[in-house]
């Protein structure tokens, strides 16, 4: 019997930004450069035997298109997803991020602009193992047993007395300035685990002990992205929101689809 990945994705500007500047990638799925989100969840599943992938880009730069940043860098996936083998997915995961780092730079370049840039972060799983992957404060966590648990690592400034700790890494940095340095890490999947990758829009308005209690109560994935949704706009939805939630499964057939739910 195959394992499958059940999962649920939206994406949502805010109350207080005037752009959406966050993007993602759900199996070849991702968002134009000027969007206003989704409307409403969308979901799939897919076989772990495809290499499913999951990511979200966070958009930086303000007036300077990190919106452009963030579709670039999911874009630039996408290719590098499609045209490249996953016989060793640590070195792909690198690979990709040297190809999403390099699209952003160039465009920059060729725009005048001083800088822009995205955060990012992918999960990635293997036929036995699961990968994770970032660059910048986009998270990835595992959820079992009512425990949220963050598995990415955090590229921010850790001395800060108060305020937003600015980031010490990003995709959209020349080589010439600072050779980025993805954080890169392996583990094992189990069924009935459950991974969530969102934005800062989502953990700078709700903490992790909310997130923990609502993806407990809640197990229909769809809805659980809603809530999560509702809550941060409660807290005042002061940046992009994207949320991406992931199931491991037991499927004797495999799916590959996104589609709204209704």
């Amino acid at each position: 019997m195959n394992y499958c990945i059940e999962y649920a994705v939206l994406c949502n500007k805010g109350i207080v930004r005037a752009k959406n500047q966050d993007n993602f990638w759900c199996m070849g799925n991702f968002l134009e450069s000027e969007n206003e989100g989704l409307q409403e969840p969308c979901w799939g599943k897919v076989e772990t035997a495809d290499f499913p992938a999951f990511a979200i880009f966070d958009g930086m730069g303000g007036e300077l298109q990190g919106e452009v940043a963030a579709h670039l860098a999911a874009h630039s996936f996408h290719e590098f997803y499609e045209n490249n083998p996953k016989s060793d997915l640590k070195v792909f995961l690198s690979g990709a991020c040297s190809a999403m780092n390099d699209a952003i730079c160039s465009y920059a370049k060729s725009q005048l602009f001083g800088s822009t840039g995205s955060t990012a972060a992918i999960l990635l799983f293997g036929k036995n193992d699961i990968y994770i992957c970032n660059v910048g404060d986009s998270r990835v966590y595992q959820f079992n047993n009512k425990k949220l648990i963050q598995i990415s690592l955090d590229h921010s400034e850790t001395n800060i007395a108060s305020g937003k700790p600015p980031l010490t890494q990003n995709l959209g940095i020349p080589a010439t300035e600072f050779i980025i340095s993805p954080y890169v890490a392996k583990g094992l999947y189990e069924i009935g685990d459950k991974y969530l990758i969102c934005s800062d829009g989502l953990t700078d308005m709700v903490s992790e002990g909310e997130i923990a209690e609502i993806m407990s109560t809640h197990k229909n994935l769809t809805e659980c992205t809603e809530i999560l949704l509702q809550k941060a706009l409660d807290y005042g939805g002061r940046d992009n929101i994207t949320i991406i939630i992931c199931e491991i499964r037991k499927q004797k057939r495999g799916f590959n689809l996104l589609r709204r739910n209704n």
